[in-house]
C-alpha cells in the first residue's frame, strides 16, 4: 500500500512539475528595415506580366552618410530608358517598399522628355523574395508635340527579378 501511495504521489508531483513549468520564449530582436534594404541592391531581369523578357536594370542603395536623412536607391536603365535616384523612406504599411518617386521632365536615352511616377501600392513596388512587382505611370503628354514624337501614356506593370 505504501509503495502504491508513493508511486501515486510521485506521479502527481511529476504532473504538477510539468504543468507548472513555463517555457521561456525566445525573443529575437527585430531586424532594421534599413539593414534589410541592402538586399535590394543588384542586377535585375525585367519581364512583362506575361513573362516575356524586356530588359536588364541595376538598382544600387546609396546610404546617407549623415544617418539623418533617408537612404536612396539609384535606378539604372529603368524601363530600358531612364536612370534616376530616389530617396527611400519608411512607410508603416509598406514594409520594404521601393519608391520610384515622381519625375517631371525626365530624359530618356533618346533625349526625349517624359513624366514618370510610381506610388506605393499594396501589391506593387515592394521587394519580396528577390522580386519587385513594378507599377508606374509614364507619359509624354506635356512634351510630345515639341519633341515631335507620338503621344504615349501607360499605367505600366512589370516584374523585376534579382539575379544572383
Amino acid at each position: 500500500m505504501r509503495v502504491l501511495l508513493g508511486v501515486f504521489l510521485m506521479g502527481i508531483f511529476c504532473w504538477m512539475a510539468v504543468r507548472c513549468t513555463k517555457e521561456v520564449p525566445t525573443i529575437t530582436p527585430p531586424v532594421d528595415e534599413w539593414v534589410q534594404r541592402n538586399q535590394i541592391s543588384g542586377e535585375y531581369k525585367v519581364y512583362d506580366t506575361l513573362g516575356n523578357y524586356l530588359y536588364m536594370m541595376q538598382i544600387t542603395r546609396i546610404k546617407d552618410p549623415t544617418g539623418m536623412l533617408a537612404d536612396s536607391l539609384r535606378f539604372e536603365n529603368f524601363d530600358d530608358e531612364f536612370s534616376f535616384t530616389v530617396a527611400q523612406y519608411k512607410w508603416a504599411n509598406h514594409v520594404m517598399g521601393v519608391s520610384i518617386g515622381g519625375h517631371d521632365t525626365l530624359y530618356d536615352t533618346n533625349h526625349k522628355r517624359w513624366k514618370l511616377s510610381g506610388a506605393l501600392f499594396d501589391d506593387y513596388n515592394k521587394f519580396e523574395n528577390d522580386t519587385i512587382r513594378l507599377r508606374f505611370q509614364k507619359t509624354n503628354i506635356n512634351y510630345w508635340m515639341e519633341d515631335v514624337v507620338p503621344y504615349y501614356a501607360c499605367d505600366c506593370k512589370q516584374v523585376a527579378v534579382k539575379q544572383h
